[in-house]
């Protein structure tokens, strides 16, 4: 393959009407372009006439044999480098590959066809991918750089892997066994559940898959893979999750204890926390709820949902009852764009970092005094803002609101997840139902 010096007189000309002289390539019928260094004027240019490419003599440049020269050079010196490449069995170049030549990135393009590629960063960078197309949600994707932060600490104090240049984990390096080893490690040594190790995995699988799909690793290889999941059956459906809710005898008890408290934002929180309970709003709906969402004469909320917790906003309609319209009344005149006065007027929502970042550290504070509140109770669990949620739910449920409207309620994306997360109460909802309902006498 010989490629053809070509003066750019599209491109943008220097203070002396010079224009810079490129080497093209055709491959597949794409055009290829390295610009060299050297600018000539068009009245100058030969376009390789006589294998002459800048005009000497009188009317021409003054330099025009040192310029010959150098484009000759130029020239031959990457017709070497694709021809050898060419030579090496190959027919026709790929235009990444002629790309990579004329950008002196060859080797790290032949490294990346077989799968020498960092693997921690191109699982970032995949996963960054999903996160940039909404395929995951930012939550998510901030999860996947903790989950990646535990592996690299993995591979450097059990593997010495990625401790130097030397001794990096590519993508073509992934095995089966190694990932094995990490889910022991992360089981036996950091103490995590089933349900964790999975979620870890996650960002792992997808990434490796991707890896197959490129060729770096084996179809086996990668089907092995995706096939260590651990069994995670029953884990919310157990005994524990059934019993993490407040009765309403529990709620009258936390009432009482909250208005004792000795700060001002104790029982503050204690109000957000009943809120939680009397609508079911989760923990990042709470701290965006805006004035302008609730309408207290319709006794409703028409709360837009941010995607800090899924991956398409929708709208969230939530009728009011006498409790939380209370605490609304309590509220009134505090704060004047954010009910609960948890983000600061004229915060801008669409910054979804920020957002995870300010909500996740809230969170924390409010979590740790909703604790002091459950130690003083007697509880047997830890209470915190998420079980606001899981309260309102059980007292739909046990009150015979059907599980489709529950759904609804909790702005679940459909009843299955409802279904999911309060299995454990269903059957004596049920039960309770067909005992009230369909307990009929035929004589």
């Amino acid at each position: 393959m010989e490629g053809k010096l070509k003066l750019r007189t599209d491109a943008t000309p220097n203070e002396y009407g010079e224009y810079p002289v490129v080497i093209m390539y055709c491959t597949m019928g794409k055009a290829v372009r390295k610009t060299s260094d050297i600018k000539v004027a068009p009245e100058h240019w030969l376009d390789g006439k006589d294998n002459k490419y800048v005009k000497g003599g009188k009317d021409g440049h003054p330099k025009a044999a040192l310029l010959n020269n150098k484009l000759r050079n130029f020239k031959d010196t990457y017709d070497k480098m694709i021809n050898e490449h060419l030579g090496d069995g190959n027919t026709i170049i790929t235009e990444a590959a002629l790309r990579a030549i004329l950008n002196g990135r060859y080797q790290q393009h032949l490294d990346t066809q077989e799968g020498k590629v960092p693997f921690i960063p191109f699982v970032l960078e995949h996963n960054e991918g999903l996160y940039k197309t909404d395929k995951i949600s930012i939550s998510v994707w901030s999860n996947v750089k903790c989950y990646m932060n535990k592996f690299d600490k993995f591979l450097r104090t059990i593997k010495r892997r990625n401790t130097n240049d030397d001794n990096i984990l590519y993508c073509r390096d992934i095995t089966a066994d190694l990932i094995k080893d990490y889910i022991i490690w992360r089981k036996e040594v950091e103490g995590n559940s089933n349900g964790t190790i999975n979620k870890a995995l996650s960002p792992i699988i997808k990434t490796v898959k991707a890896c197959c799909r490129k060729g770096w690793i084996s179809r086996v290889e990668s089907e092995e893979i995706s096939e260590l999941y651990l069994n995670d059956e029953g884990k919310s459906l157990d005994d524990s999750m059934e019993k993490e809710f407040l009765t309403i005898e529990q709620l009258r008890k936390f009432k009482e204890l909250a208005g004792k408290a000795k700060y001002d934002r104790t029982r503050e929180y204690a109000d957000v926390f009943l809120f939680a309970c009397f609508t079911g709003l989760r923990w990042s709906d709470l701290i965006s709820l805006k004035w302008s969402e609730i309408d207290m004469d319709k006794y409703m909320i028409a709360h837009m949902q941010y995607k800090g917790h899924t991956r398409k906003a929708k709208m969230l309609y939530i009728p009011l009852n006498d409790i939380s319209r209370e605490i609304l009344e309590r509220w009134k005149g505090k704060h004047e764009e954010f009910v609960f006065g948890l983000l600061p007027s004229g915060y801008d929502l669409s910054d979804e970092a920020d957002f995870l970042k300010v909500k996740n550290a809230a969170n924390r504070t409010i979590n740790q005094s909703l604790q002091s509140i459950g130690n003083k109770m007697g509880l047997p669990f830890n209470l915190h803002i998420h079980l606001g949620r899981h309260t309102y739910a059980m007292m739909a449920l046990n009150g015979g609101v059907d599980i489709k409207t529950t759904s609804a309620l909790l702005g679940h994306a459909s009843t299955l997840v409802t279904e999911k997360v309060y299995a454990t109460l269903l059957p004596n909802t049920i039960a309770e139902i067909v005992g009230d309902k369909l307990n009929v006498k035929l004589d």
